[in-house]
């Protein structure tokens, strides 16, 4: 696997975007030369506050890749706690026509199912000046997503390959992106090893998958081809499986992957 450098040289100076909504930061001094910097972890009062930041820090990263390279590439997760980010998002002034957009990860339902993160998009990000940002969807006509694995690897590899920031969140048994414990595709992945972009999931029923175990995911390639991520995480019992994970727990895989390219959001 292939790193590349994030767009700050360390999140110290990425957390500077973050203003008075901050109420915590736990991350370390700005490193001196030779020293290996650790993840960034902030603390806010609110999930509004939360939600504010991670908008900011998503917009300054894409802001500062356009005028980098001249493109920007997002890709984003769903769920409750990032629909209000992208929806302040949407308005943002980016020359959006050079952003693509992607998924972290998608449910195998139809684009217009609520439980659609394609549909999340297209109603928050995708609007007012997001509308004009290039979208790459996950899910395809095919039934079953381990038929359709070869066709979103080809759409998505070129884009996934140069992510400015990767936007994720975390669930209550520990799993981000679709890596989901003991899952069909799992070690697909989560392989570092590996060359794939994306991967086809099924995961075992349970309450955090309710009745949509089939997915696509971005694999640990991809994590590791970001130039940032960004985690977002609500709730103490969030906070306490993140912070006393056991080794084998899909996001102490990202951690690992991600390094000190990820910056962990938190609000209760």
């Amino acid at each position: 696997i292939h790193t590349r450098e994030p767009p700050f040289k360390h999140p110290c100076q990425l957390i500077c975007v973050i203003n008075c909504r901050l109420l915590t930061s736990v991350r370390p001094h700005c490193p001196t030369a030779g020293m290996k910097p650790e993840p960034a972890f902030t603390a806010f009062d609110s999930r509004g506050a939360l939600q504010a930041a991670a908008g900011d820090i998503v917009e300054q990263v894409l802001s500062e890749a356009i005028n980098a390279r001249g493109r920007a590439v997002l890709m984003a997760s769903g769920g409750s706690t990032p629909g209000p980010v992208y929806q302040r998002l949407s308005t943002a002034d980016l020359d959006w026509a050079k952003v693509t957009v992607g998924l972290a990860d998608d449910r195998w339902v139809p684009a217009d199912s609520d439980a659609s993160n394609e549909r999340l998009l297209r109603s928050t990000l995708l609007t007012h000046a997001g509308a004009e940002a290039s979208f790459l969807p996950m899910k395809t006509s095919d039934d079953d997503p381990f038929e359709a694995v070869d066709e979103v690897d080809a759409t998505y590899r070129g884009a996934a390959s140069a992510i400015d920031l990767l936007l994720l969140g975390m669930g209550p048994d520990g799993h981000t992106l679709s890596w989901f414990a003991e899952a069909r595709g799992l070690d697909d992945a989560m392989r570092p090893d590996g060359d794939a972009m994306v991967a086809a999931i099924d995961a075992p029923q349970t309450e955090v998958t309710g009745p949509h175990t089939r997915r696509m995911t971005l694999t640990a390639n991809a994590v590791s081809s970001a130039r940032h991520v960004l985690l977002l995480i609500t709730g103490q019992e969030k906070r306490s499986i993140y912070e006393t994970a056991s080794p084998d727990l899909p996001v102490s895989y990202l951690r690992r992957y991600a390094g000190d390219r990820l910056t962990t959001l938190y609000a209760d």
